[in-house]
């Protein structure tokens, strides 16, 4: 049709033309004139349309910049901020296009200055997403985009494109009716211009043409946008629904059809409210009302299980969307954070038996942040300090003091600088308590390695300073010992090779001795049996037997210069903490002064110093032997004996006096004993009497009177007779029992009532 129209006007042209040739200078001057203000009106035109075109072109870079938005904050998709960048840097470009297109007009000026500000005011909005972490703060993000304030932005920046929009397309339309006018007005005249007027057209046309597929492409774009927003949101973890004002959801994503399966519309509610648990359902019934009726933001966690009856944890929140200011539905999201909950609830059990753990820790343990504030204490700190302990909220410095603060803020200075410090505090006073610490400072770094606060722990370490320091005396007391000890001591590592000699054995071994170390120890000692042939030490027998191994007889140690030594050697493991034998010891001790020092020790261990007698072990030692080998038909007999005047002559003639008395006394009683008997002295002027089996009671009063017959005769000390008696106890066995310390009590007890009735006398026990 309009090329028929074309072809009809361009006739008409022609035949004009041909007609009235006078007439073409006029109509070609009118035609002139009217095609010059026609194409002054197009040329407008054009340029507005530009305008239109650009702020199309704005249209699309902010909805462009919008789904970036969506695609960042729902799945963190790396190429929406690259998108994104790109729709601002051409916004930034068609903005300076239309800013230079526009003709000096103030009210399109004052349009532009407004969408330039709301432009920027989005892109700083849209871009703080993207300086965030869309895992950690998605849920706030998604509310933030959902948001009245992000909304409304996007609402007051479409409001400005479409002010501007409507400034344009209204001065496109005066300009047309401007040329209507013009157009009337030559009438007739522009008549023979009809084929203008269709050139007109036809360019209007294409420039119309040209519009609509712009708005198609545009269109085109905006349905591929929704298709992309919904494949994000489908894509999204979250269930996302869309409600209207009766809370019947009226659409949702894939997620959320995971969740309610083929159920739409009312049975949706029906479903999702039927399996919140019963404990969370009337609060969560109660915020949803409460968001219908006043829009007060909706967000909830509760319990909630589907249709396969798993019990879950579920996080929902929902905002109105209300263009306009009028509230049109609700956007909900619904969050499996059954997960998250759970290790929510991991950690809290964590955080208390971490705190019980570090409560029965018996060192103070603390944590304080990056402005040395006590964030964390365990409970030691208030057993050691009482009320004086740091609380939650105090500083380190306030805890310690400014005297121990100086001193130890070097140390915090190297720990704020990633270094862990671990010190010892000698006799350091803190809150009144004085205690040796042991300190360590753990710095607590993020994971750009900024410093966030450190760790203390401080252990009382007094008690392990006082055994170290006595494990280090008795360290030293062996060394001396070993140095001292008149046994030559060897020790040596697991395979034998020597690796000590005290002083003795580096005399005893003479020239050997100087080259002992490092050597086999049986290159060091060479043994030789009694039949002269090499023996093996026993050293190396008690490693390998891991026990203690002691040689019963002498035998004969060679020296290279051919000399030999009888000795003995006993020998035994060296073990670790662990028990395992890591080498050995070996003593070797000379057998003629060992047997004098044994018979001496003996002598020492089984006689009274004073008289020569044996003592009360050895007397006791007898006689539970000859109670054990008692027969059924003998008898023996315990005489208990002490001298009566004995301390008047310890008074008068000295303790020397004293001492003589009893030694004349002793030898006496050897004399007056017949074989087999055992005359011991107990202590002081107390002797005691074994009168061996088999006796009688009678032969025992008999004994005793002998006794007393001897101590009753005067014993002379230089020249000076010395006067004693003897009272005597008496106990028989198996008449007065049979256990040794009850012959022994029961003569005491005799002879304490022969003292009573008179000294000088004896007494059998019971009578």
């Amino acid at each position: 049709m309009p090329h028929a129209r074309h072809a009809r006007l361009t006739h008409l042209v022609d035949r004009s033309t041909r007609a009235s040739v006078a007439l073409v200078v006029l109509l070609t001057l009118a035609s002139l004139a009217t095609a010059g203000g026609l194409l002054s009106a197009q040329h407008r035109i054009a340029e507005h349309n530009r305008v239109l075109a650009l702020v199309h072109g704005l249209e699309a870079n902010v909805q462009t910049m919008r789904l970036s938005v969506g695609a960042w904050v729902l799945t963190g998709d790396a190429t929406a901020r690259v998108t994104w960048g790109r729709a601002a840097s051409d916004e930034r470009v068609r903005l300076q296009a239309l800013k230079s297109a526009l003709l000096p007009d103030e009210a399109a000026s004052e349009l532009v200055a407004s969408i330039e500000a709301r432009l920027a005011e989005h892109a700083g909005a849209s871009s703080s997403f993207f300086t965030k972490d869309w895992r950690r703060d998605r849920d706030v993000h998604i509310g933030e985009m959902m948001g009245s304030s992000y909304q409304q932005q996007h609402m007051v920046l479409a409001d400005a494109l479409d002010a501007l929009i409507q400034l344009e397309r209204g001065r496109i339309v005066r300009i047309g009716e401007r040329e209507d006018i013009a157009l009337f007005t030559a009438g007739v005249a522009l008549l023979v211009l009809v084929g203008w007027s269709v050139l007109t057209l036809r360019r209007s046309r294409n420039m119309a043409r040209s519009l609509l597929a712009n708005l198609e492409r545009a269109f085109r774009a905006n349905e591929r946008g929704r298709a992309e927003l919904q494949a994000f949101i489908d894509a999204a973890p979250l269930a996302v629904f869309h409600v209207d004002t009766h809370g019947i959801p009226n659409w949702l994503n894939a997620k959320a059809a995971t969740w309610v399966g083929e159920r739409r519309g009312e049975a949706v509610s029906e479903f999702l409210i039927d399996g919140i648990a019963p404990g969370d359902r009337d609060r969560v019934v109660r915020a949803w009302r409460r968001l219908i009726d006043t829009g007060e933001r909706f967000d909830e966690v509760f319990g909630f299980s589907g249709d396969d009856r798993v019990a879950l944890w579920a996080h929902a929140h929902a905002t109105p969307v209300a263009p306009g200011g009028r509230t049109t539905g609700f956007v909900a999201v619904l969050e499996d954070i059954t997960e998250a909950q759970t290790l929510h609830e991991e950690l809290a059990r964590s955080r208390t038996r971490m705190r019980r753990m570090t409560d029965a820790v018996p060192a103070l343990i603390a944590r304080v942040d990056e402005n040395e504030i006590y964030r964390f204490v365990n409970a030691t700190y208030r057993a050691w300090f009482g009320d004086a302990a740091p609380r939650i909220g105090s500083t380190l410095r306030e805890f310690v003091g400014e005297e121990n603060y100086a001193r130890l803020a070097p140390v915090f200075a190297r720990v704020r600088c990633g270094e862990a410090v671990r010190l010892e505090i000698n006799q350091a006073t803190l809150q009144g308590r004085r205690f040796t610490g042991d300190v360590s400072y753990t710095p607590d770094l993020d994971e750009g390695g900024r410093f966030c606060g450190m760790y203390v722990m401080v252990t009382d370490v007094s008690e392990r300073k006082t055994l170290e320091e006595n494990l280090f005396a008795a360290k030293e007391l062996a060394q001396v010992t070993l140095e001292s000890i008149g046994d030559a001591v060897l020790t040596t590592d697991r395979d034998g090779t020597v690796t000590f000699l005290n002083p003795r054995a580096e005399a005893l071994l003479a020239r050997e001795a100087s080259r002992a170390r490092g050597r086999p120890i049986d290159a060091v000692v060479g043994l030789r049996d009694d039949q002269g042939h090499p023996s093996e030490t026993s050293l190396l027998r008690a490693i390998r037997e891991e026990r203690v191994v002691d040689m019963p007889h002498p035998r004969q140690l060679l020296f290279e210069s051919g000399a030999r030594v009888d000795v003995e050697d006993v020998a035994a493991p060296i073990r670790d903490r662990d028990g395992q034998v890591v080498g050995g010891v070996l003593v070797l001790r000379d057998v003629s002064v060992a047997r004098a020092v044994a018979e001496r020790m003996r002598q020492l261990a089984e006689s009274d110093a004073l008289t020569g007698l044996p003592n009360r072990m050895v007397f006791d030692e007898r006689l539970r032997t000859a109670l054990q080998a008692l027969g059924p038909e003998e008898t023996l007999a315990v005489l208990y004996m002490d001298l009566d005047g004995f301390k008047a002559v310890n008074d008068v003639h000295g303790h020397i006096a004293g001492d003589e008395l009893l030694r004349q006394f002793a030898a006496r009683l050897l004399v007056e004993t017949a074989p087999g008997d055992t005359v011991c002295r107990l202590g002081g002027d107390e002797f005691v009497a074994l009168l061996a089996p088999p006796v009688s009671v009678r032969e025992a009063v008999v004994r005793a009177e002998a006794f007393i017959d001897i101590a009753s005769r005067p014993f002379v000390w230089h020249d000076v007779e010395l006067r004693v008696t003897l009272s005597v106890g008496i106990a028989s066995a198996p008449l007065h029992g049979s256990a040794a310390h009850a012959l022994v009590r029961d003569a005491d007890i005799a002879l304490y009532a022969a003292k009573a009735a008179g000294k000088n006398q004896v007494r059998v026990a019971g009578c």
